[in-house]
């Protein structure tokens, strides 16, 4: 049997797109945890309206600065979110750990990883994406290759080392474009789940993440207006998302109470409340003194068996329906109108 390689092209296909790997490696992803598909909906759902309210803020009312200033701006706002919820989920995380009892702080000593996960990813981004522009930089200014001994050794050595220049360039910026894209989407999913300290503990987004909106706010509203809008409207627009992030970080928490018994007091292993496991429930084992009901083979026939009853040493047989009789009737005479 010939078994067919897979080609370069699907190979390329099937690699993961960046967004996707972004939110595989910054996303709070911890097997066990309390995955509530309402609080879910509802964050999906704040996002997209503070994303729709931010577009047509853009669109009413007329820009006060360029579009690569509001980008720039925009990319800013997204690296300093990060650095405050770093520094916001290094203070919350040691705290957390260092008030639970020593029993849990092991457990949560190892959860770790998914936080690590999440700053490694970020700074290795940052790393290439720096080292990329400045060797490029480097490179455009011909700092790195003596072009002027290249021409002197010949016009074959100068073409031949040129056209690898344009080759090695235009490959380093697809590579620096999709490690950019990937660095700020993964900023972007470590600033939504706060570094993945969900992976610590359920309670930990919904503690921090009304520290850092605030924080942003007090940040963007210190900052000059990107439109020219009325400052009733401005300030209107910047108190929706702290307020709304506040308002369902509190219900989330409330929520995991009521519905999970999932609190801090048990989170920290105090008040002996023990922290509540989330293990599927056992499978029900079979009434004792009935036999386990029969397999078979697939396809092939079978009739139902009644269980045994209690101290039968064994099962009855099958039981068959008897073959109809019908009467039978003595052939015609000969000469009978019925014989033709």
């Amino acid at each position: 049997m010939h078994t067919r390689q897979p080609t370069l092209s699907s190979r390329l296909r099937a690699a993961p797109s960046p967004l996707a790997a972004a939110a595989a490696l910054a996303a709070a992803s911890r097997p066990d945890r309390v995955g509530d598909p309402v609080v879910q909906r509802l964050q999906s759902g704040r996002t997209w309206a503070g994303v729709a309210a931010s577009a047509g803020l853009l669109f009413a009312y007329p820009l006060a600065e360029s579009g690569e200033d509001i980008l720039l701006g925009k990319v800013m706002d997204v690296v300093v979110g990060c650095g405050i919820a770093l520094v916001a989920g290094l203070i919350t995380l040691s705290v957390f750990i260092g008030m639970a009892r020593p029993s849990l702080r092991g457990v949560y000593v190892r959860r770790l990883t998914g936080p690590g996960t999440a700053l490694g990813v970020i700074a290795l981004g940052a790393g290439v994406c720096g080292g990329g522009v400045l060797l490029g930089v480097k490179l455009l200014h011909a700092e790195i290759i003596p072009w002027a001994d290249l021409r002197d050794a010949g016009f074959l050595a100068w073409l031949a080392s040129f056209l690898v220049f344009v080759i090695v360039m235009l490959i380093g910026g697809i590579v620096l474009a999709v490690v950019a894209v990937f660095t700020l989407a993964a900023g972007v999913f470590a600033l939504n789940s706060c570094f993945r300290v969900g992976d610590v503990h359920d309670l930990l987004p919904a503690l921090i993440s009304p520290f850092l909106v605030w924080a942003l706010f007090a940040l963007s509203y210190s900052d000059g207006p990107e439109v020219a809008a009325p400052p009733l409207v401005r300030l209107a627009f910047l108190l929706g998302g702290p307020l709304s992030v506040t308002a369902l970080s509190v219900w989330e928490i409330r929520r995991l109470r009521r519905r999970y018994g999932v609190t801090m007091r048990s989170a920290l292993g105090r008040g002996g409340i023990p922290e509540p496991t989330y293990a599927p429930e056992p499978e029900q084992a079979p009434v004792s003194g009935y036999a386990p009901a029969p397999t078979y083979a697939p396809g092939a026939p079978h009739f139902p068996v009644p269980p045994a009853l209690p101290g039968q040493t064994h099962l009855p047989g099958q039981t068959y329906a008897p073959v109809p009789q019908y009467p039978s009737y003595p052939s015609p005479a000969p000469n009978s109108p019925y014989s033709r």
